[in-house]
């Protein structure tokens, strides 16, 4: 039983970043849109010409990310921050933005594992829950193996955030 538990914490709590490209194609961003999650990494590949990466919207920047796209800096990875969740981040080529060279990014808001109350955090409430509903069904059976049971405390467990 405890390598079991060991094995479920160790697993629950390792997660993995998306790594999305975007490149420039000509006057383009191809795609142009993409989605995204906090921890992401976008990655940002020039394929000629002289342009830039900047955020912001009808070609005004608003200071998140300004990076140069040329022969000197052939990619630019902007990791997705926490504080981006639920927005939409917009970026443009400053040369040719009145070309439409412009793109965006949804940010969206990951689902946290054992966040039973939906607060954005594993702890005491979420706890008190999975414990109420103890050999039940229903949304404190993590697992999804029919039961609320150890297997489901031990994946709340490693996702406590406190």
């Amino acid at each position: 039983m405890r390598l079991f538990l060991a094995t479920v914490l160790a697993t629950t709590s390792l997660v993995s970043a998306a790594d999305i490209t975007v490149t420039q194609t000509g006057f383009t961003f191809s795609p142009s849109e993409v989605s995204a999650l906090p921890g992401d990494v976008i990655r940002f590949v020039r394929t000629g010409g002289n342009h830039t990466v900047t955020s912001g919207t009808r070609c005004s920047g608003d200071g998140t990310f300004d990076s140069p796209l040329n022969v000197l800096n052939p990619l630019f990875l902007w990791t997705v921050p926490a504080s981006a969740a639920g927005t939409t981040v917009s970026y443009f080529c400053v040369p040719h933005c009145f070309m439409g060279m412009t793109g965006s990014i949804t940010v969206g808001t990951p689902v946290v594992i054992g966040d039973l109350n939906s607060d954005g955090a594993v702890n005491a409430p979420d706890l008190a829950t999975l414990l109420s509903a103890w050999g039940g069904k229903g949304p404190a059976d993590l697992d999804h193996s029919g039961s609320v049971d150890a297997a489901d405390l031990a994946i709340l467990l490693g996702a406590w955030t406190g």
